[in-house]
C-alpha cells in the first residue's frame, strides 16, 4: 500500500509554506511490514449489537464507552475490556457518538432524534440534558468538548452545530453557531492543546471552529469529498487528520493566530479496494485508519509516513467471524499504545499486540535510536529557537523551500508530458 497525489485545495502560497515547515509532505515512504498481530477476538454479546461510536477517557484509569443500535451503550476498562459496565437503556434510538470531558469524570453520548445524554463516571449514571428539546427531531452525528472543558460542540442533520454548556443551576445551554451550511455534519474533533475544533461534513468541505471568539466558523475548502471522520488528537501537532470518500486522506494545517487561513492537503490510498471510516489517535504524532471491509493502516504525522498496520488477510486467518464484520474504531492502552484492541460493529473485541518481527528490529535497534534522538535533539531545539526568533532565516527558509517544490512540480509536470507524447508518438507508429 503506498500513497500518492498530495494536493493543496488552498491557493494561499505563503500559508501552505508555513504548513509545509510543519509537516512535509514531499515523500510518503511506506514500511511493508504490518505493525501488529491480533488475537482471538471476543464478543461483548451473543448478538450483533451494531455498534457505530466509541470514546476514549476516563479520570480512574481508561475507560471506553461504546454506543449503537437501540440506545446500546457499555462501558469497557481500557486495559481488560471482559471488565465491563452496562448503561441503562433510557431510549430505543440509535446512539451514535461519545466524547469524554476533558477531566474524565463525564461523557456527552449523542444519537438519533436529537437524544443527548451525560454519563457520570461516579455512578454509571445517564440523564438527558435540560432543555435538549431544541435538538428533537434531527440525528446528532458528531460531539466534541473543547480543550478548555467550557463548552461542547455538536453537530447532524441539515448542517446544523450547537454550543454546549452548563450555565446556572446546572441548566443545559444551547448556542447555535453562525454560517452553517446544508449538509450532514459527519465530525467534529477539538484539539487538546489549542481552542480550535474541525468540522467535517458529507458534502460541504471543512471548518474550523475557534472557541475564543464566541465560536466564529471558518470554512476552509474540501468540496467535493464525503468526508467521514477527523481526529485531533495529537497534542504536539497543530494539525489534524480526516478521511473522506475516493480514499482521501486529508491533513489539516491548522493555523492558530488565523483560523481562517488553516489549509487542507490531501493524499489519495493509491492501492487499495476498501473504504476509510474512521481516524483515531494512536499515540503522539501517529494516527490509526480504519478502513472498510476490515483493515487498519497507520498514519505517522511527523514523518508523513503511512504503513499497514493490520492487513484483512490477518483478519480472516485468525477468524472466519469476522470477515463478514466491519471496525468502528480502535484504542492503544496506556502503558503501551502497540498493545490495545479493535472494535467491530457486531460487538467484537479484538486484542492486537506488536509482532515479532517488530519486536525483533526494536531489540536489535532501541539502542542505536536512542543514541541518535539524543545527538539530534538538542542541536535540533536550538536551531528551531533561533529560527523561530529570527525573520531573515524564515524569509530564506521559505524561498528555499518555495524554489525546491516549484521545481520539484514543474519536473513532475514536465515527465508526465513527455510520457503522454511518447504515448501518442507510439500509437501513431
Amino acid at each position: 500500500m503506498f500513497f500518492g497525489g498530495a494536493m493543496a485545495t488552498n491557493s494561499r502560497i505563503a500559508i501552505v509554506l508555513s504548513f509545509l515547515l510543519l509537516i512535509p509532505l514531499l515523500a510518503t515512504p511506506v514500511s511493508a511490514k504490518v505493525a501488529v498481530e491480533i488475537d482471538e477476538p471476543f464478543w461483548i454479546e451473543d448478538y450483533d449489537l451494531g455498534l457505530i461510536g466509541m470514546g476514549v477517557g476516563g479520570s480512574s484509569g481508561q475507560k471506553v464507552i461504546v454506543v449503537g443500535e437501540d440506545g446500546f451503550s457499555r462501558v469497557l476498562d481500557g486495559v481488560n475490556p471482559r471488565d465491563q459496565i452496562t448503561l441503562p437503556v433510557t431510549t430505543d434510538e440509535a446512539l451514535r457518538t461519545v466524547s469524554w470531558h476533558p477531566r474524565g469524570n463525564t461523557a456527552l453520548i449523542a444519537g438519533d432524534e436529537g437524544v443527548f445524554m451525560r454519563y457520570a463516571q461516579e455512578d454509571h449514571s445517564l440523564t438527558t440534558a435540560d432543555n435538549a428539546g431544541i435538538l428533537t427531531g434531527i440525528d446528532i452525528h458528531a460531539v466534541s468538548w473543547n480543550t478548555a472543558g467550557s463548552h461542547a460542540y455538536l453537530g447532524g442533520e441539515g448542517g446544523w452545530i450547537w454550543a454546549y454548556h452548563e450555565g446556572e443551576g446546572g441548566n443545559a445551554i444551547f448556542e447555535p453557531i453562525s454560517d452553517t451550511k446544508n449538509s450532514i455534519i459527519s465530525g467534529i474533533d477539538c484539539h487538546p492543546e489549542i481552542s480550535l475544533c474541525v468540522v467535517t461534513t458529507i458534502d460541504d468541505g471543512i471548518a474550523i471552529l475557534d472557541s475564543r471568539t464566541n465560536h466564529s466558523l471558518y470554512w476552509i475548502g474540501g468540496e467535493g469529498k464525503r468526508w467521514h471522520s477527523v481526529s485531533c488528537a495529537d497534542p504536539l501537532q497543530d494539525t489534524c487528520i480526516a478521511v473522506a470518500s475516493e480514499l482521501t486522506i486529508g491533513l489539516i494545517g491548522i493555523n492558530t493566530n488565523q483560523p481562517k487561513n488553516s489549509i487542507i492537503m490531501t493524499r489519495v490510498v493509491s492501492d487499495s479496494t476498501g473504504e476509510l471510516t474512521h481516524v483515531h489517535a494512536r499515540g503522539p504524532g501517529e494516527s490509526l485508519i480504519v478502513m472498510t471491509p476490515f483493515e487498519v493502516i497507520a498514519w505517522d504525522h511527523t514523518d508523513d509516513e503511512a504503513y499497514e498496520w493490520i492487513e484483512y488477510q490477518d483478519v480472516l486467518n485468525e477468524s472466519s467471524t469476522l470477515a463478514g464484520d466491519s471496525l468502528i474504531g480502535s484504542w492503544g492502552t496506556i502503558d503501551n499504545e502497540d498493545v490495545g484492541f479493535l472494535v467491530t460493529s457486531q460487538g467484537g473485541i479484538v486484542p492486537f499486540h506488536p509482532s515479532k518481527l517488530s519486536n525483533e528490529w526494536t531489540d536489535t535497534m532501541v539502542s542505536y535510536l536512542v543514541g541518535a534522538m539524543v545527538i539530534i535533539a538538542v542541536p535540533g531545539v536550538i536551531l528551531g529557537l533561533i529560527f523561530m526568533n529570527s525573520t531573515t532565516m524564515q524569509s530564506w527558509y521559505y524561498n528555499r523551500r518555495a524554489a525546491k517544490i516549484e521545481a520539484k512540480e514543474n519536473a513532475r509536470i514536465a515527465a508526465e508530458k513527455a510520457a503522454k507524447k511518447e504515448l501518442r508518438a507510439r500509437k501513431n507508429r
